[in-house]
């Protein structure tokens, strides 16, 4: 008799185990179900935000070069190639070269929120500043590719999964500052800012600050 009354006592406890593991494991899959949704849905967003981007492009580098050749300037290297699948363009404007990217939305990725708030699942927008290809080199190692993404990044567009909800838009010379952009306006301002940034800027000589052994 005391042999069946400790097989009771383990099958409640196996149960008990039982209904916790199903439990905390449903809790589980109903949060990756939401960062599926959400990532699903930015996914969709932020390739739709992308060709918007390209059609705003095929305008600005066409403007840039009516305006540079009413002042004779020779406008023969504003250019841009775009990949089959649309996720990369590099673009030429002179002597500068900036790519834009949405090949690194491979997984739910969001963004923290300072005011205490959920972070926020977006997709992101990279763009850079070089050639892509030349950059990533045939790098298959996510990481890597990342960190020269970082180290190259001119400024970030982070789309939501909401379709009516605001961009953000980040500039890494501004610390990343957060400018919310509505969804109609995002892909002409983003581009253009990025534009702004690049060629309005410029960079110095390059000086060797070793001392030689001259002596004047």
């Amino acid at each position: 008799m005391q042999n069946n009354f400790d097989s009771l006592d383990n099958l409640e406890v196996r149960m008990q185990k039982s209904s916790v593991v199903q439990q905390r494991a449903g809790l589980v899959a109903a949060y990756m179900y939401k960062q599926f949704i959400e990532f699903h849905q930015s996914t969709m967003n932020t390739n739709d935000m992308f060709t918007k981007i390209l059609e705003n492009l095929a305008a600005v580098l066409e403007y840039l070069q009516q305006s540079l050749n009413s002042r004779n300037v020779p406008s023969q290297n504003i250019t841009c190639s775009v990949d089959s699948n649309k996720t990369l363009a590099v673009v030429n404007i002179l002597w500068h070269k900036i790519s834009f990217t949405s090949r690194f939305n491979i997984s739910p990725k969001a963004l923290p929120r300072k005011d205490g708030s959920s972070p926020m699942f977006c997709g992101r927008i990279f763009a850079i500043n070089g050639d892509y290809q030349k950059l990533i080199n045939d790098t298959d190692d996510y990481d890597k590719q990342m960190e020269i993404m970082l180290n190259n990044e001119i400024a970030s567009l982070y789309v939501p999964a909401e379709k009516n909800q605001s961009s953000i838009m980040t500039i890494r010379h501004k610390d990343n500052q957060e400018i919310y952009i509505s969804p109609l306006d995002a892909p002409r301002e983003f581009l253009l800012k990025v534009v702004e940034v690049v060629c309005a800027g410029g960079e110095f000589h390059k000086q060797n600050s070793k001392k030689t052994g001259f002596i004047f």
